[in-house]
């Protein structure tokens, strides 16, 4: 038979944790009514069926197209660029697919596919007219992509602290890529809701920290950690792209080295990355490699006068060049 104190033992141990299940279903709950979609102004565009939501600024031309980082929101990246710069030219930066107010993503879409998504975006909106690819990090490699297709009329390219097709090979055990642990957590979190949860008690100071916080303790951010993980970290020796951007005007702009100084993580692979993008910048016969100072690889948000000041530059160059083309045709047409 079982005694008094086993079965009182019992009887406590199954109420506690009925206890523990309610409160853990009632903060469910809560999260679940405080997770609600955000509503996102802008305009939508359709690729393969998935709608994909983008914001311009300005009018006229040339178009100036973002690309963002991996994993980063593009309103948070761009956006405060994006009102700084004249409105005498266009201005767009969209959010990827599993991104911001776009559709989710296939566990299955490659970097190819987003570059695809890109050029079409890209050709919706500006046709045959000039466009400035502008992209950060990852971004850089989908933006490669694109501008070796060569199907878009591509004025110049800016890239900022951009990704390297070889980068994995380079820093392997010093800088070692996204794993699967950490992907699958993503998946047991968005699951179980731990992060939810817990964000039920954070104080937001804007209403984009807080659409961030559901976002990456969701499941479309999981999706997105797998596109990653299905190419084994997306990236192939830059040799075997025989890139040849020929003269394309092309500004590699990279992080400052002493911006970490006091992180022995990052500090330990500075001069592998400046090889880097110095090998990026090889690609055309008119780039440039310029170092933000005081920059970390965030260049956007720790230096957005200098992006902002480059951007301007180029299309005030590319403006040029396009009168002048303009003139020139002109000119043979009345001889």
């Amino acid at each position: 038979m079982i005694s008094t104190l086993q079965r009182f033992t019992s009887n406590k141990l199954t109420f506690t944790a009925l206890i523990i299940l309610c409160i853990y279903l009632l903060l469910r709950t809560i999260a679940f009514y405080q997770n609600q979609p955000v509503a996102l102004s802008g305009s939508y565009f359709s690729f393969n069926e998935k709608e994909v939501r983008y914001v311009c600024n300005g009018n006229g031309e040339p178009y100036v197209f973002f690309e963002t980082g991996f994993g980063s929101d593009s309103e948070a990246t761009w956006s405060f660029i994006v009102n700084q710069l004249p409105e005498s030219f266009t201005a767009c930066y969209y959010d990827r697919l599993g991104h911001g107010g776009s559709d989710d993503v296939s566990r299955t879409f490659t970097t190819d596919e987003k570059s695809q998504l890109q050029e079409s975006l890209v050709k919706h909106i500006a046709g045959e007219k000039p466009v400035v690819l502008v992209a950060h990090s990852y971004g850089g490699i989908i933006a490669r992509r694109t501008a070796a297709r060569a199907k878009l009329n591509l004025a110049a390219l800016i890239l900022l602290d951009s990704a390297h097709e070889n980068q994995h090979t380079v820093l392997r055990g010093k800088l070692d890529p996204i794993s699967d642990s950490v992907k699958n957590w993503q998946y047991v979190n968005a699951v179980f809701g731990f992060s939810q949860i817990k964000n039920i008690f954070q104080e937001y100071d804007s209403p984009i920290s807080k659409r961030l916080d559901q976002y990456y303790s969701g499941l479309r951010w999981a999706h997105v950690l797998s596109t990653y993980r299905n190419e084994k970290g997306f990236y192939t020796p830059l040799k075997d792209f025989n890139y040849d951007f020929g003269v394309l005007r092309m500004s590699v702009m990279s992080h400052d080295k002493e911006a970490y100084s006091g992180n022995p993580r990052f500090s330990g692979v500075v001069d592998d990355w400046d090889k880097m993008q110095k090998s990026i910048a090889e690609l055309s016969d008119n780039s440039e490699h310029i170092i933000v100072k005081g920059a970390t690889h965030n260049i956007p948000g720790d230096s957005p006068e200098v992006v902002i000041a480059k951007i301007t530059e180029t299309v005030r160059f590319v403006s040029t060049q396009a009168s002048s083309s303009i003139y020139d045709k002109a000119l043979k047409s009345d001889l």
